[in-house]
């Protein structure tokens, strides 16, 4: 229950029991927007006020922290880390620009103004910060149980309102994706077999929603052996994350391969062909993983059964024959 959700005037999630909304200040850059979209000057300190509102008849606590933008694992936008670590590349990170996060009281139905004080950085700054002010309340809503015994996951609400910071107004410092490497994994957000490609957004700037269609062939331009396309994938400013091509129900042998992966935007389209290499290794735990291939391992499983009873048999009519070879002899020498 951490819904995001941006460019509302009062934002609210069902269930939550609170309301946030932005006032919006005069730098106001895009008006049409109800989230912070501001055109700062270098060095300068602006003050960013929220209007929270307890929609209960219980006392809430909520946590609320300005945090930088970050790409999860499944190819999303997200603003529910203070500190991303190195989910975020962005050269200035929303916890070193504001104030520190809050914890913020309300009595039942009590409405406050809470207030984050913001500084740019002192050099000119090319491109868009963009984060959130993220407001959680602190009570878990709900316990979600786990397959893993004595584990369970504590649902927490939450709501986000966007922000971006940018200081040239009428320049437009355009996305640019990058392909960083590639490597195969049983283990993953996709829970099966699966070739990663990492893609990163070096600049501070985000690409807009992006349609990823990814195909793995043996060499370039050959046969697809398998691939997988995806709609709506977002990306943060200055992030990365490891896009997905699940085998299928394909068997993989060791050696090298090629990648071809074409994102699309209404910015631009990025294309890149990367060879790589699956080692004998990575292709067996691979296999061996892949819940699709059960067919394949039962043929084996089977010719192997077959093989033994093959010996088996083998083996029981040798001694067989060599017990009846000793007893003939045996009655000659009486002869």
């Amino acid at each position: 229950m951490l819904p995001l959700i941006m460019d509302m005037q009062t934002v609210q999630a069902a269930g939550a029991g609170f309301t946030v909304s932005a006032n919006i200040p005069d730098n106001q850059y895009n008006e049409a927007l109800s989230s912070f979209d501001l055109v700062m000057k270098p060095n300068q300190t602006k003050t960013l006020s929220v209007v929270i509102e307890n929609l209960e008849d219980n006392t809430k606590t909520i946590s609320a922290a300005a945090n930088t933008g970050y790409t999860t694992d499944s190819g999303t936008e997200a603003f529910d880390k203070h500190n991303p670590g190195k989910l975020s590349q962005a050269e200035y990170q929303f916890s070193q620009l504001f104030d520190q996060p809050q914890m913020i009281t309300l009595k039942p139905k009590e409405t406050k103004t809470v207030n984050f004080k913001v500084k740019m950085p002192d050099q000119l700054y090319a491109g868009v910060l963009k984060g959130a002010l993220y407001f959680k309340d602190t009570k878990a809503g709900s316990t979600q149980g786990t397959d893993q015994q004595g584990f369970s996951v504590k649902n927490y609400y939450a709501m986000a309102i966007g922000v971006v910071l940018r200081e040239h107004p009428n320049i437009h410092t355009p996305a640019n994706l990058k392909l960083r490497r590639i490597r195969v994994s049983e283990t993953n957000y996709l829970h099966e077999p699966t070739v990663l490609a990492k893609l990163e957004n070096v600049r501070a700037a985000t690409p807009g929603a992006m349609t990823v269609n990814a195909k793995v062939s043996k060499h370039k331009g050959s046969k697809t052996l398998f691939g997988y396309q995806r709609e709506g994938i977002t990306m943060a400013t200055n992030s990365s994350f490891e896009y997905g091509i699940p085998l299928g129900d394909s068997w993989i042998n060791p050696g090298k391969y090629h990648l071809h992966l074409v994102a699309k935007s209404s910015q631009k389209t990025w294309v890149f062909d990367r060879d790589f290499e699956i080692s004998v290794n990575q292709a067996m735990q691979m296999n061996r993983k892949n819940k699709n291939l059960w067919w394949i391992w039962l043929i084996i499983l089977l010719i192997i059964i077959f093989i033994i009873l093959l010996i088996t048999t083998y083996y029981l009519g040798y001694r067989r024959r060599k017990k009846q070879d000793e007893k003939q002899i045996k009655e000659l020498e009486k002869q």
